[in-house]
């Protein structure tokens, strides 16, 4: 996974945004991404820190990594819903910021309760950013 995690962040830290704020929100996502390959969990479970005793300083990092990552990419549609052109990019942007933070919570919350279904929360909201990653893509090519 760590070569997935270093393509996703290096991905993310050039690619155009219609919006100088979008931009640097990318840019720094795509740092914490990096970070979260390099810094990787000691176990595929991904074990939680403060709560799972077999928890080490790498997942605590991996962890921290991650969220940010996650809360960063919450925030990308949702500023491009506030600042950027076109109409239809901005409604998509939106949507796309209700699913991923509504994405964003049920993944803390399943993760939190340990629940058998946080594998599942964490890749639905995976599939709000990632709609947004290609919705971004679409509208800077139409952009020219």
């Amino acid at each position: 996974m760590v070569p997935g995690f270093l393509v996703l962040g290096l991905s993310s830290s050039v690619m155009p945004a219609p919006d100088v704020t979008v931009r640097r929100l990318a840019r720094v996502a795509g740092f914490a991404t990096i970070v979260a390959g390099l810094v990787p969990a000691s176990a595929p479970r991904c074990p939680q820190p403060f709560v799972d005793p077999e928890a080490t300083a790498s997942d605590v990092g991996h962890g921290v990594a991650s969220v940010a990552t996650f809360a960063l990419w919450t925030a990308m549609p949702i500023t491009a819903f506030r600042q950027c052109e076109p109409g239809w990019f901005r409604s998509l942007s939106g949507a796309l910021g209700i699913w991923t933070l509504t994405g964003f919570v049920s993944a803390g919350a399943t993760t939190t309760a340990q629940s058998a279904h946080r594998g599942l929360a964490q890749r639905a909201f995976l599939g709000g950013v990632f709609a947004w990653f290609g919705a971004t893509t679409i509208a800077e090519l139409a952009q020219g």
